[in-house]
């Protein structure tokens, strides 16, 4: 049996995260070791799935995004990464307790864009690297499993070439944050491909992508299989399309404390 629906990007964003806890890596981890799930928007919705933030948190769970036509900074009261230890939280800095990982421990950290070929690329608007030059070189020395939730809305031809283009040093005029670009070494990229067999046992295929209306940058997925698993995947199809955009506050132009300011100029 095959059926198709329509994804919006929020609804991917929730599919995604159901699929992620739910994932034989995820699952290991969280009930015998050591998690780490970086601040992000889709890692939003996995924080909300396993009751660790609650919705109206969900908006504080980035520090950085494109937002209103911007990429920019989140507010001041943005939230921090969350440590987990066999499924509990732990308050520690988030260095520190990367630190004790292991092989079997699970590192989450969004991105901003993949390609066919299996790249995945993060924006980088810290001189330092932000979380990524504090983490990734920990990771791939470790061994560490690496789990990089990411919709298809976010899909661009190559990362490779986004990243020779990229740089805040590079970048001579920008309606947004100056950015990099670093193309993230090693890790799982886990789409809604990955979800829908995750969950379901099926396969999946995106056959369209974007729209309006509120479908902007929406995925029209087809799935096949058992009819039993096929109408489940309809049923939470169905209840995701009540899904609601995210909504994140970003950093008020005047109160820019960024080293390279855009180019932009708020409405006086």
């Amino acid at each position: 049996m095959i059926a198709t629906f329509v994804l919006s990007p929020a609804a991917a964003k929730r599919l995604i995260a159901r699929g992620v806890i739910n994932d034989p890596v995820f699952r290991h981890a969280y009930t015998k070791g050591k998690i780490i799930i970086c601040v992000g928007t889709t890692n939003s919705y996995i924080a909300h799935e396993l009751g660790l933030i609650n919705a109206e948190e969900q908006g504080l769970f980035a520090t950085g995004v494109i937002s209103k036509g911007l990429p920019c900074v989140t507010a001041d009261n943005r939230l921090s990464h969350i440590c987990l230890e066999k499924g509990q939280r732990i308050e520690a800095d988030w260095a520190e307790f990367l630190n004790g990982f292991e092989r079997d421990d699970v590192f989450i950290k969004g991105a901003n864009a993949f390609d066919a070929g299996g790249n995945a690329g993060v924006l980088m608007a810290s001189p330092g690297g932000g979380t990524v030059g504090a983490s990734f070189g920990i990771l791939a020395a470790r061994g560490s499993q690496v789990i990089i939730p990411v919709g298809h809305e976010k899909m661009i031809p190559s990362c490779q070439a986004a990243a020779k283009v990229m740089g805040i040093k590079r970048i001579d005029n920008s309606l947004g944050l100056r950015c990099g670009l670093a193309i993230l070494p090693g890790g799982q990229i886990y789409t809604e491909i990955d979800a829908i067999k995750t969950l379901f046992g099926l396969e999946a295929t995106v056959v369209s992508a974007g729209g309006t209306g509120g479908s902007e940058g929406g995925v029209m997925m087809a799935v096949e299989g058992e009819k039993q698993q096929v109408q489940a995947a309809l049923k939470m199809a169905r209840s995701l399309m009540k899904e609601k955009p995210l909504s994140v506050s970003k950093q008020s132009c005047k109160n820019c404390i960024m080293d390279s300011p855009c180019d932009f100029k708020c409405e006086k």
